[in-house]
């Protein structure tokens, strides 16, 4: 079996060599249609063929391109060539090389595919219908808010980078050497030991970072981007591709973390938005008028039935609850 093995590869190489007798090309024509199996085995040897005369390498190929030229091959005439023994021997033996030295780099690349992919098994943090506080490997912690997710590799202590989508408070332990860093749609936010929130859901077109201790850098790979220091904001617009320092930082940007609030002449409008956002509550103004009444009021942990009645009181509205919403009525206030 070896030796017929051997005899093709040898009938083979004086084919590709192009330096067939008619006979032998009719042979291997004869032994190609036998099996499609035959077919892929002389492409192969075409490929180790022309990469060992070529001194490269490279794993792609076209089937087709390859089968073509070795056709073409067969047409052309064989009269007036003188044959070395010498020379036939050594392509043999290139040929024969060249196909051990293909096996043995597709098994050990093989190989190394296969040990990366369990060596960097990806990891989860979900957050759902409610908040999730967890620990990372690297010693830092994590604050999901809801409809929020992170990703990281098992090796987190040697890469300290996380995927982030939705909202997250990070709070890092800082190393010097190995910055930790948290990449949202493109945006990464890199630690220079600190705390720091990232409000990042995919159906927003902004990225909102804010440092509560230390500094961050956010930016993208084509953007140097910001640097934050405690207490500043800065967003992203996905659509304008620009960071901008925001002046204002908002007060509430925790609460989903903490549980408090505090509102100071806060328009009615944005004080419902935010507490909906925080409780999933469908709380509703029943006019316009009450949109910008302002409010001064803080809540610490409170039910959303505390809170309803509180604003309710304040403000001197009517509650009215249908269905699963609650909708707020009143006359309206004095700009």
């Amino acid at each position: 079996m070896e030796k017929d093995i051997n005899d093709i590869d040898d009938l083979i190489g004086k084919v590709l060599a192009n330096e067939a007798s008619t006979e032998e090309q009719l042979r291997f024509s004869n032994w190609v249609q036998l099996s499609e199996e035959n077919r892929h085995h002389v492409i192969q040897m075409k490929v180790i063929f022309d990469r060992a005369a070529s001194n490269t390498f490279q794993l792609s190929f076209d089937e087709d391109v390859a089968w073509h030229k070795i056709k073409s091959r067969l047409t052309k005439s064989n009269e007036g060539k003188t044959v070395f023994m010498t020379e036939l021997t050594s392509r043999r033996a290139i040929l024969r090389i060249a196909a051990s030295i293909m096996f043995f780099c597709c098994v050990g690349m093989m190989a190394y595919f296969t040990l990366s992919k369990k060596s960097a098994q990806i990891f989860a943090v979900v957050a759902d219908t409610k908040t999730i506080q967890d620990s990372l490997p690297d010693g830092s912690a994590v604050f999901l808010n809801k409809k929020s997710s992170i990703t990281y590799e098992s090796n987190l202590k040697k890469t300290r980078k996380v995927n982030l989508k939705g909202e997250g408070f990070f709070e890092v332990k800082h190393e010097e050497e190995r910055p930790f860093v948290v990449e949202a749609e493109g945006v990464l936010v890199r630690d220079i030991g600190t705390s720091f929130n990232v409000k990042a859901y995919p159906e927003s077109d902004t990225i909102v970072v804010t440092v509560q201790t230390g500094e961050v850098q956010i930016y993208t790979l084509k953007d140097k981007g910001l640097n934050l220091k405690r207490g500043e904001t800065g967003m992203y617009s996905k659509y304008l591709k620009q960071f901008t320092r925001l002046e204002k930082t908002d007060t509430n940007i925790l609460s989903y973390k903490t549980g408090l609030f505090s509102f100071n002449s806060t328009d009615l409008k944005s004080v419902i938005e935010k507490i909906n956002e925080v409780y999933d509550s469908r709380i509703k103004l029943d006019s316009p008028s009450l949109d910008k009444c302002p409010i001064t009021v803080d809540f610490h942990g409170d039910t959303i039935d505390t809170i309803i009645e509180v604003i309710a009181e304040t403000l001197k509205l009517t509650v009215i609850r249908k269905d699963n919403e609650i909708i707020l009525k009143g006359t309206g206030c004095n700009q």
